[in-house]
């Protein structure tokens, strides 16, 4: 308070102030060094709100600094009094903050974006989401503390380079020089020179007094005699764009993802799964983590909470298409085994699976009861591995698929889909390991062309909980009915591979529609990809007219719906109870 008092007596006609609200258990994990300092520096919420509002009385402007969720909370509590928020360059990947900050109406404020570490193509992506916020003015800085920060350090060279590479954009220095040295107030001026609009200096009441920080903050006396330097030097406009002490403050200070949770092996990992913290530990930047992730690798071991992810952390998964298959339908006897223009059904679907470029394997999966051990016969030639497993629990069958054939992401085929799409397939693969999900599905496709993706891990998840899964030849609901558990990833396709043809083998009309495509595809001597298939329903609607007057029970039959919901939902709160 003396600080604010003090310091608005100051004769400058703009200054403005700037506070550091912080938590210590928000901005780092205890083992950081810095970590006893964090928690005698901070304050609560409503200390922050009295100095808030007695800084906003004397001062022009009044900004914040934030590091973490808690100064975010600060920030939200009194915007009235609050014109700028500053992010350190230590901060700008931190995705617990700028979640938090769009959660606010920020129109009004201003943004000041430290960007010291930096490369000038690293800037231009961190902007541009930023600029979403919709913050009246986005300014860049340069400039960072190293305890001591050299002169050499102050970052000037920077300020032209800037300047050029987003002209328009205001540009700022936070000055670190050594309070006692002349160039403390020099650099400042060279700054302005060069371009700046706003320029940081720290500030304190007596630097003999103060226990930390002091060494660059300048005295009330010394920050009025700001404005009578005239002296430059050229030479502090020389150095690299990133200097070797700046690269090392952002390697010892930057806010790196750490698990929010245990994560298991054969995991993905989504955001959710993270929160940023300062630590001791190494761990990869959350780019990493999804660069890994796009190239089809999960987590090889489980980790705990507070855990840094490295990357020799994950390995390559493998995928496999799975596809479900029995001989009891009642609807359409052994449809199965009904040839489609000479090809049994389940074959043309086996054929499709194996052109999905993503599946490292395909498998037939069906039941160890010796009707459906015919199927066997039916692996084209060996090309297809085979899995007979549990008749009833089609989640337990995929689970025993997997141990036998070493799968850790599945595609989930059923075999009423002769034309299910490889193109489909991929398109979901790659969302599925860029969003980190457990479960990604198309939130719209013709029915009989789209697959599902599950991690195996999810499902082992599903039996640990429950113990068995009935009716899991709906495997779906235990997905989508129970997203607070699992990490559900709902895909919206390409227009150009969505169409409302009905494509799934249940009915003789199905199979009437199902031999008229092969017939045309087959003359023509074209495989059934997507297009291939659309192309020929778009020119033949006759033929599509077949079965487009049926609809898919799952979807329709109200019953059968309210008893999916009941049985499939997992009631972690009563588990716990009991």
């Amino acid at each position: 308070m003396e600080t604010i008092r003090r310091f608005s007596s100051v004769d400058y006609e703009h200054k403005q102030i700037k506070f550091q609200a912080f938590h210590p258990d928000t901005i780092a994990l205890p083992d950081y060094e810095w970590y006893p300092v964090y928690r005698e520096l901070s304050f609560s919420s409503e200390v922050w709100r009295e100095i808030l509002a007695k800084a906003a009385d004397a001062f022009e402007c009044v900004w914040l600094d934030i590091f973490d969720r808690f100064g975010a909370e600060v920030l939200a509590n009194n915007l009235e009094r609050v014109a700028g928020v500053k992010l350190q360059s230590s901060v700008l990947q931190n995705l617990e903050v700028i979640a938090a900050l769009r959660d606010l109406d920020l129109r009004r404020q201003r943004l000041i974006v430290n960007v010291s570490g930096f490369e000038i193509s690293e800037i231009e992506p961190l902007l541009s989401g930023l600029r979403r916020m919709s913050f009246s003015e986005v300014v860049l800085q340069v400039g960072h503390q190293a305890y001591p920060t050299s002169v050499a350090d102050t970052g000037l060279q920077k300020i032209p380079i800037l300047r050029a590479a987003f002209p328009g954009t205001p540009v700022c220095i936070a000055d670190h020089a050594p309070a006692e040295n002349q160039f403390a107030q020099v650099i400042p001026l060279l700054a302005f020179a060069l371009g700046c609009e706003y320029i940081e200096k720290h500030v304190c009441l007596r630097r003999a007094d103060a226990k930390y920080d002091a060494y660059s903050a300048m005295e009330p006396a010394e920050t009025e005699r700001f404005a009578a330097l005239l002296s430059v030097c050229p030479d502090i406009l020389n150095g690299p764009f990133i200097s070797a002490s700046e690269r090392d403050y952002l390697a010892k200070t930057v806010q790196i993802p750490v698990a929010s949770r245990e994560l298991r092996a054969g995991t993905l990992v989504a955001d959710t799964d993270l929160i940023y913290r300062r630590t001791a530990q190494p761990g990869v930047a959350h780019a990493t983590i999804r660069t890994l992730q796009r190239q089809h690798r999960l987590l090889a071991d489980g980790i705990a909470s507070g855990d840094a992810l490295r990357e020799n952390g994950f390995r390559r998964a493998r995928i496999g298409a799975i596809v479900a298959c029995r001989m009891k339908s009642s609807r359409l006897a052994r449809k199965a085994l009904l040839p489609l223009h000479g090809r049994a059904s389940v074959e043309r679907c086996l054929e499709n699976c194996l052109m999905m470029s993503d599946a490292d394997i395909v498998v037939l999966a069906t039941s160890d009861l010796e009707e459906d051990r015919i199927l066997e016969s039916h692996v084209l030639d060996g090309k297809v591995g085979f899995w007979a497993g549990d008749p009833d629990d089609v989640i337990q069958r995929y689970l025993g698929a997997c141990a036998a054939h070493d799968i850790d992401v599945i595609i989930r085929v059923t075999a009423d889909c002769p034309v299910v799409s490889p193109e489909i397939a991929h398109h979901l693969v790659d969302a599925h390991f860029a969003a980190g999900a457990d479960y990604t599905a198309a939130a719209d496709h013709s029915p009989g062309t789209a697959c599902e993706i599950y991690n195996a891990e999810a499902l082992r998840r599903v039996i640990h909980l429950m113990g068995h899964a009935q009716h899991s030849e709906y495997m779906t609901w235990y997905m989508r009915n129970n997203a607070d558990i699992f990490k559900v990833n709902m895909v919206e396709l390409p227009s150009e591979l969505r169409r409302s043809y009905r494509l799934t083998l249940d009915y003789p009309e199905d199979l009437e529609l199902f031999e008229g495509l092969f017939v045309e595809l087959d003359g023509r001597g074209q495989l059934p990809t997507l297009d291939n298939v659309f192309a020929v329903l778009d020119s033949t609607p006759g033929l599509a007219e077949v079965n487009s007057h049926l609809t898919l029970r799952y979807k329709t039959d109200p019953e059968l719906i309210g008893m999916l919901d009941q049985v499939t939902r997992i009631r972690l709160d009563e588990m716990l109870t009991q």
